[in-house]
């Protein structure tokens, strides 16, 4: 690791930490009539790295460049460390942009685009170099400062656009999917290094994503878009463990959907019960996640507390799916399919298609909703 020192490039001094370093009030943008982004609220706190996670078209990236300033609120107000910056212009908010597609300047080196927001501010020229070959050590590409962009890597690549939003000392980052255009491995690489130099220099930070993974896993929040909503917004744990809608249950993290007919502790789906936690009546939709369920041979004891309230199902093995560290399977069960998953062991058999199963699961993973038409 580079052991060069972060306190140059941290944020300066916050509000005080009961305020919210970014502020959202009813943030609305319109396109020709039609609702992009729709009333948006939402606190960020001081140094907090907070995702912005939703499908595309939800009015997350329509949101960010609200708070970049590159596109106009049709409505509502953006404060950031206690500063209305609404009508400001994007070189007077302080903030670094890091892109999905680099927009690094392929003739110039990487130093020269490290240094070229700093010419533009009317640094001089050698403390402007000084600055960048700080930044350039510090995402770790020291050594490389006079290679052009084709003689990199996607990887370094963005690592050269990092540096370049962190040289002007930003009081924010905001990043827009930087990490779409990267291979698995590398994606995996470059989340840790972000979060990592994140932490470490304080500063607060937005990350569009539309990648669950990403956002669970680099950030300390969440804010799940659907349709230029808020559908939810809290810390990875609450958006898995307590989804306030079947939206968030369904989209953070894998999930089998069974709509049914609840009165009071059971929900009829089709020929089959299923006991929830909270009495309900009427159309509800049951979300149940694939790992939480537990699948055995027809017959073997299932692996559950004899104590817990538990829901067991029968049915058929209709496909077995391996993926190397998961183990799917596709479960036939009345006229429904459900999916189950596991983690694999070494020495462990695949069940094939065609195997008679138990399913069984706590009561308590039972996630149940209101039915949206």
């Amino acid at each position: 690791m580079i052991q060069q020192s972060a306190s140059a490039f941290a944020s300066p001094a916050a509000a005080p930490a009961a305020d919210p370093y970014l502020r959202l009030r009813n943030l609305t943008k319109a396109f020709q009539g039609v609702i992009a982004v729709d009333n948006l609220n939402l606190d960020v706190g001081k140094g907090e790295l907070v995702a912005f996670l939703g499908p595309s078209g939800c009015g997350k990236s329509t949101s960010l460049r609200m708070i970049a300033g590159l596109s106009p609120a049709t409505s509502g107000t953006i404060m950031i460390a206690g500063r209305d910056v609404t009508q400001v212009p994007p070189h007077r908010r302080d903030i670094g942009l890091v892109f999905q597609n680099y927009a690094l300047f392929p003739h110039l080196s990487v130093l020269k685009n490290v240094t070229f927001g700093l010419e533009m501010r009317g640094v001089p020229a050698a403390e402007a170099e000084k600055r960048a070959r700080e930044a350039i050590a510090l995402v770790q590409l020291g050594g490389r400062e006079t290679r052009r962009p084709a003689q990199l890597s996607g990887g370094q690549q963005q690592r050269v656009a990092l540096a370049r939003a962190l040289v002007i000392k930003p009081s924010m980052l905001l990043f827009d999917e930087p990490l779409s255009n990267l291979d698995a491995k590398l994606r995996d690489e470059m989340r840790t290094e972000i979060r990592d130099l994140q932490q470490r220099l304080g500063i607060t930070s937005i990350f569009v994503t539309h990648d669950q993974v990403e956002a669970l896993s680099m950030c300390d929040k969440v804010a799940v878009l659907n349709g230029g909503r808020l559908e939810q917004f809290g810390t990875p744990h609450e958006l898995y463990e307590r989804p306030a809608t079947a939206f968030v249950a369904s989209f953070v993290g894998r999930s089998n959907r069974l709509l049914g007919a609840a009165e009071g502790h059971g929900v009829r789906i089709g020929d089959l019960t299923v006991e929830i936690p909270e009495a309900r009546r009427g159309a509800v939709e049951v979300i149940l996640r694939p790992h939480r369920i537990t699948m055995s041979e027809r017959g073997a004891a299932p692996a559950v507390e004899p104590t817990a309230r538990v829901n067991r199902l029968s049915g058929t093995v209709r496909r077995p799916i391996y993926s190397g560290d998961v183990l799917q399977y596709e479960v036939a069960v009345g006229d429904r399919v459900i999916m189950v998953e596991r983690g694999t062991l070494a020495e462990e058999a695949v069940l094939p298609a065609g195997t008679s199963v138990d399913l069984t699961w706590s009561v308590s993973d039972t996630l149940v909703f209101e039915a949206t038409a």
